[in-house]
C-alpha cells in the first residue's frame, strides 16, 4: 500500500511551500482536485497502519483504538467521495462542495483559522450503508441482515471510546496481580494477539479502499508500471 500511494503521488502536482505572511508555513497543493483528496486520505491511512504496527510492538491497545478510528473515518471518505463520481467523472454538487470546502481549510494561525468538519460521518455512513444494502437486495440476500449503515456506524462509534477516553475503555488498561494500572503498554498480555487480530483486520479495511479508489479514478498505469503492485492488486 505504501508503493500504491507514493506511485499516486509522483504524477500529480508537486506541493509547493505554502507561507501565510504571518505565523504559519507548510506544503500544500496548488489547484486541488478529488485526485489529491483521495491521495492524502489513503496517505493519513497507511501512515495510520505503519503507526499501529510500532503500538503493538509496546502492547499500546487504547493507542490503537484511537488510530483505527481515523483509518475508519480516512477510508470511509474516500469511498464516499469517489461513489459520487459519474460516469464523466464528474461529481456530485454536494461531494464536489465537500472537497472544495476541505481544501479551502488551508490556514494555521490562530484558532479562527479552524473549520468544522465539512461533512458529519454519518452522512457517509449512511450513503455507504445505502449503496451496500442496495447491492444485497439485488443479490437476494437480506434475510436478517442487519443494515450496513448500522454497522458503520457502530464500527465508528467503538473506536470513538477510546478517542474520547470512555470509562470503560480506560478501564482495559487495570488488570493484573497485584491489580495496578498498565501505563507502559501491555506487553505480554492477552492484548498482544488481539492488538494483531484488529490491525490485520484494518489492512483488509484499507487495501478494499485503495482498490476502490485505483479502479474508479482509473489508476491501472501504475499496476502495469509495477507488475508487484498489479499482483497485489489483484489478490483480493
Amino acid at each position: 500500500m505504501e508503493r500504491l500511494v507514493n506511485a499516486f503521488a509522483g504524477p500529480l502536482s508537486t506541493p509547493i511551500i505554502y507561507h501565510s505572511g504571518r505565523e504559519h508555513y507548510g506544503y500544500r497543493y496548488g489547484k486541488p482536485d478529488v485526485r489529491h483528496f483521495c491521495l492524502l486520505k489513503s496517505v493519513q491511512a497507511v501512515s495510520a497502519i505503519n503507526a499501529m504496527v510500532a503500538l503493538a510492538r509496546g502492547g499500546f491497545a487504547q493507542e490503537i483504538g484511537v488510530l483505527v478510528r481515523t483509518l475508519v473515518e480516512c477510508t470511509t471518505q474516500i469511498e464516499f467521495v469517489i461513489d459520487a463520481l459519474d460516469q464523466n467523472d464528474i461529481l456530485a454538487p454536494d461531494v464536489d462542495k465537500y472537497i472544495k470546502d476541505f481544501f479551502a481549510d488551508f490556514a494555521r494561525n490562530s484558532n479562527e483559522d479552524f473549520r468544522r468538519a465539512q461533512v458529519r460521518q454519518g452522512i457517509v455512513n449512511q450513503r455507504l450503508g445505502a449503496i451496500l444494502d442496495k447491492i444485497s437486495q439485488e443479490a437476494c440476500d437480506v434475510g436478517q441482515r442487519v443494515p450496513a449503515e448500522r454497522r458503520y456506524s457502530n464500527i465508528y462509534l467503538t473506536y470513538s471510546n477510546y478517542v474520547h477516553g470512555k470509562y470503560p475503555e480506560i478501564m482495559d488498561l487495570y488488570g493484573g496481580v497485584p491489580g495496578q494500572f498498565h501505563l507502559d503498554g501491555m506487553r505480554g498480555t492477552s492484548k498482544d494477539e488481539e492488538n494483531l487480530l484488529t490491525i490485520d483486520s484494518f489492512i483488509d479495511t484499507a487495501a478494499i479502499a485503495l482498490r476502490l479508489m485505483v479502479s474508479r479514478l482509473r489508476l491501472h498505469s501504475i499496476l502495469e508500471a509495477e507488475p508487484a503492485l498489479g499482483i497485489w492488486f489483484r489478490s483480493s
